[in-house]
């Protein structure tokens, strides 16, 4: 299994579900590791350090980095892209997941973008969606993207955390009718599969 995580905004919570997703297949003994292409923000932000501390994987890197909070085409005249696809090919692990940075058309530099790394690497494409308002369009106009672009969609990730009202509840409803079985997680403490939000994973 080799998974890309994305997100229809910046802060949407991709890298807790990351963290969830890693935890549930290493307590089924499954062999997981996580990348991170590339952090900005950093060493303040450190996302493969909370995966791993999080998760309990051994395996969590991230390959280039940068300190400004920015988008990366700021901080990288050309984006070392070979690189990361080569480092992520090369990861043998039962499950992979590759985190992205902000959302999936987020420019590396002025050359490439996000979308370009799971399209390379072959990784299916996991979209996390704040449940909130506004969340449909945003979730829509990413499958449109990734459709347009033949990049394996898998699915979308619902964070219930940011569920204020009980009209944000149904907003699943309106993606499933739009994107039939599209949604296959729901999360906030916990990670639940797919419908199915009685029971935590």
């Amino acid at each position: 299994m080799r998974l890309f995580i994305s997100g229809s905004g910046t802060g949407v919570g991709k890298t807790f579900f990351s963290a969830l997703l890693a935890k549930h297949f290493h307590g089924q003994g499954r062999d997981v590791s996580y990348i991170k292409p590339v952090q900005t923000g950093y060493p303040a932000d450190d996302d493969a350090a909370f995966v791993k501390s999080f998760s309990g994987i051994s395996k969590a890197k991230t390959l280039f980095t940068a300190e400004p909070p920015v988008a990366p085409c700021l901080c990288f005249d050309k984006f070392p892209f070979e690189e990361a696809v080569s480092a992520i090919n090369d990861d043998s692990s039962e499950v992979l997941i590759v985190e992205g940075a902000g959302g999936i058309a987020v420019p590396l530099d002025y050359t490439r973008m996000t979308w370009e790394i799971p399209k390379q690497c072959g990784l299916e494409v996991i979209i996390v969606v704040p449940d909130r308002l506004g969340c449909v369009n945003e979730a829509v106009l990413n499958y449109s993207f990734l459709t347009e672009k033949a990049i394996s969609f898998k699915g979308f990730a619902m964070n219930r955390h940011f569920s204020e009202t009980e009209s944000d509840t149904k907003n699943a409803g309106i993606i499933e009718k739009l994107i039939p079985a599209s949604v296959i997680y729901y999360f906030s403490e916990s990670l639940y599969s797919k419908s199915d939000e009685t029971s935590a994973l």
